[in-house]
């Protein structure tokens, strides 16, 4: 089979190698499409990150075998699927920390989600392996995980109808936070660095979009929220030029949400400030088995169309081309299709 390695950093190229074996309990996957992820391009261009290196978790595929003792799919049935398993009865699962479970972070897909063929593990197969209605269409599933991440990201901020929220980047991720914020009946802005993307927010249930240096982004985000600045920020870019925004941006007692940061990352934060203003800071890393069917589910919903913004599909043996497309900043969505 083909699939789409990363020995080096920076270098991809798509190889042959052997189809996966799959013993009892596991399923063998056909890939249809897989989403590229800030965090397979992080893997990719990081050098801190060592090499090789699995890629791939925002899948969508065709059941093509099953080993002994599955009985919940037929051959050929259409799945998504993602790529980290809990343990259940760990004390961080049972305390709200399942993406900090140490199997969380050891169990993944063999190979990764860019090949034409991935083995699920029996743990994936019982709960994050899920069945797609004929009505979802790949560019659409292919969502799940992204938006299940979302999902768990607005469960840890306390948000009620008639708050306010600004999203800061809304690439591929920001963007599945503004129809979810706008369900809420949220009133959302956007920051990016690039105009055509806060057009795209504003299709997507932004109330205004701002360029990020702007210098009257936070009194207008003031003015538009009686003088106090939003409830929450949610970062997913985090630099030192966001942190300065949110900062600016976010009232007091509000929250900054942290869902995007790139290794080595190290910022000053005042304390005084952060203390005398009451102000939380909350991050969010990763999606919980329990909520894809609930990603499957919003996404069910015929204005949530988020296939509208893959700016680019490309053939798994163009995925070196692919990743270029999405490191450039200059594509909405990024999709391999198998």
């Amino acid at each position: 089979m083909r699939q789409l390695i990363c020995a080096a950093t920076g270098v991809l190229e798509t190889v042959e190698t052997a189809v996966p074996s799959i013993g009892a309990g596991e399923v063998l996957v056909r890939l249809r499409c897989c989403g590229i992820c800030g965090t397979d391009l992080m893997k990719v261009y990081d050098p801190s990150v060592a090499k090789p290196v699995a890629l791939g978790h925002e899948v969508v595929g065709t059941i093509a075998a099953m080993g002994d003792g599955v009985s919940r799919f037929v051959v050929g049935e259409r799945v998504a699927l993602a790529h980290h398993v809990p343990d259940f009865g760990s004390h961080y699962t049972r305390r709200g920390s399942a993406p900090m479970d140490p199997l969380f972070k050891r169990t993944n897909l063999d190979p990764g989600g860019f090949a034409e063929f991935i083995r699920v593990p029996a743990l994936h197969v019982e709960q994050t392996l899920c069945p797609l209605p004929a009505t979802l269409p790949d560019l659409r599933a292919v969502f799940m995980e992204p938006l299940a991440c979302c999902l768990r990201a607005l469960s840890r901020v306390d948000l009620v109808e008639g708050d306010s929220a600004l999203v800061v980047g809304v690439g591929a991720v920001g963007l599945l936070f503004l129809p979810l914020l706008a369900d809420r009946s949220v009133t959302t802005f956007a920051v990016d660095l690039r105009p055509e993307r806060l057009a795209l927010a504003l299709r997507w249930g932004a109330e205004a979009g701002f360029l990020a240096g702007e210098i009257g982004c936070p009194a207008a985000l003031r003015a538009r929220t009686a003088g106090r600045g939003v409830d929450v920020v949610l970062l997913t870019a985090f630099t030192p030029a966001t942190l300065e925004l949110a900062l600016a941006a976010v009232r007091d007692g509000g929250t900054l949400l942290l869902f995007g940061a790139k290794p080595g990352l190290l910022l000053s934060l005042n304390g005084w400030e952060i203390w005398r203003r009451e102000l939380n800071l909350v991050s969010s890393y990763s999606a919980t088995p329990d909520l894809l069917q609930r990603a499957i589910a919003v996404l069910q919903r015929p204005h949530y169309s988020l296939e509208d913004t893959v700016s680019h599909a490309l053939p798994l043996t163009a995925g070196a081309e692919a990743f270029r497309i999405a490191q450039s900043g200059s594509a909405s969505k990024v999709v391999v299709q198998g």
